[in-house]
């Protein structure tokens, strides 16, 4: 599947892929005391899986988890204040495991800023229902609380800007054949104050899951794609009055397997990152706000391969994918060529990419072959050079 990104003020990397297999690398590795894991045992292989930029800051934060072991004390989160150079602890969720699934309890994490960030658990199937937890840090992760949209819901999609943070969510009745009132839910970032956002009637009609959102500053877009009926219309919804107002317009360079995510940099510059399935896609580009697209049926964003792409700034995005895994490109908008900038490490499978500005970021990837545990990499001179990050 393609790995998309989050950027700074939108689609934060959450959520990503995290393939997890076994193998040999170095990998970080904790020794618990006697009582300290009960029955668990004496060493825990540690793996880095969701990376997330905190805003449009310098502050990155780190999930690590363990495939041995899906407790809470089996997870770590670090926080950097310094684009990845170095890293301090902070507070896990208070996530419970997924019975009977070997995966960590964090599917999604967001940070709007340094301070306010969200955490959403794993899906959990009750005797009906799949439903997730959601959590919330309003000081840097030293402490997490529960956090409810809803009722008996399910968080699909996250979206943050500066001050409103955006949920679309399933609500499952107690009762009923079916989870079916999809919701799009908006609160202040550092404040648990939920209140309703009323989808437009174009797009009420399609399954939630198929729905995506973004958003930057007052600017809020969904985007949908058609799959029940001729001619199976792309749609992108745009509202800039934080969801008051939308207009609804047919976008056929946002045509994609599923929905398209839309990655913006500013109010007026987008990227979108459009899955074709069989790990392909394609990446287009904005630069009125959405209302028209620029697609590029040759070159490095045509067809993109399996691998990962981060806008850092209006004027500049990086991106690696699997025709050229060793190299780092930068772009400036769907018209001018990419250019080659930096080389990347051991040519592995990249599943996601976080710059905090042109010269440093890190880069998450699988193992060598896929292998377990995940890498995450840092680099200081816009790709030039990089070191392992390994926890601390």
């Amino acid at each position: 599947m393609l790995v998309f990104p989050r950027p700074s003020d939108s689609r934060m990397s959450s959520l990503m892929a995290r393939s997890i297999a076994c193998g040999l690398l170095a990998a970080s590795v904790v020794t618990f005391g006697p009582g300290t894991a009960g029955n668990a045992a004496n060493a825990i292989t540690f793996s880095p899986t969701i990376v997330a930029r905190a805003g449009s800051s310098n502050v990155l934060y780190v999930l690590w988890e363990s495939n041995s072991c899906t407790l809470r004390r089996c997870l770590r989160l670090e926080r950097s204040t310094n684009g990845g150079a170095t890293f301090t602890n902070v507070s896990v969720p208070p996530v419970t495991p997924v019975l009977g699934m070997n995966t960590s309890p964090i599917s999604q994490m967001y940070f709007a800023n340094p301070m306010d960030g969200y955490a959403v658990e794993f899906a959990s199937t009750g005797p009906k229902w799949t439903t997730a937890a959601l959590y919330a840090t309003f000081n840097s992760g030293r402490t997490w609380h529960h956090d409810q949209i809803v009722p008996n819901s399910y968080v699909y999609s996250m979206a943050t800007s500066d001050r409103y943070v955006y949920a679309l969510s399933d609500q499952c009745p107690t009762k009923g054949p079916k989870c079916e009132q999809v919701r799009l839910s908006r609160s202040p970032v550092s404040a648990s104050r939920w209140s309703p956002v009323a989808l437009p009637r174009q797009l009420e009609r399609y399954w939630l899951g198929n729905l995506d959102v973004a958003a930057y500053g007052q600017n809020l877009w969904l985007t949908t794609q058609d799959q029940m009926s001729s001619p199976y219309s792309p749609f992108l919804a745009t509202s800039h009055d934080k969801g008051r107002s939308f207009t609804v317009r047919v976008q056929r360079d946002l045509t994609s397997a599923g929905s398209c995510g839309v990655l913006p940099i500013s109010a007026l510059v987008l990227w979108a990152q459009c899955d074709q399935g069989m790990m392909r896609g394609d990446i287009v580009y904005s630069n009125n706000g959405g209302a028209s697209w620029t697609a590029n049926s040759f070159g490095q964003l045509s067809n993109f391969a399996f691998g990962a792409f981060d806008p850092v700034s209006t004027a500049a995005a990086f991106f690696v994918n699997q025709w050229h895994p060793r190299t780092l490109f930068e772009v400036a908008s769907e018209s001018s060529p990419p250019r080659a900038v930096g080389s990347m490490p051991n040519g592995n499978d990249w599943i996601s990419l976080v710059f905090t500005n042109g010269a440093e970021g890190v880069a998450l990837s699988q193992g060598t072959g896929g292998s377990y545990p995940n890498l995450l990499w840092r680099t200081g001179d816009g790709g030039t050079d990089w070191s392992r990050v390994r926890l601390l």
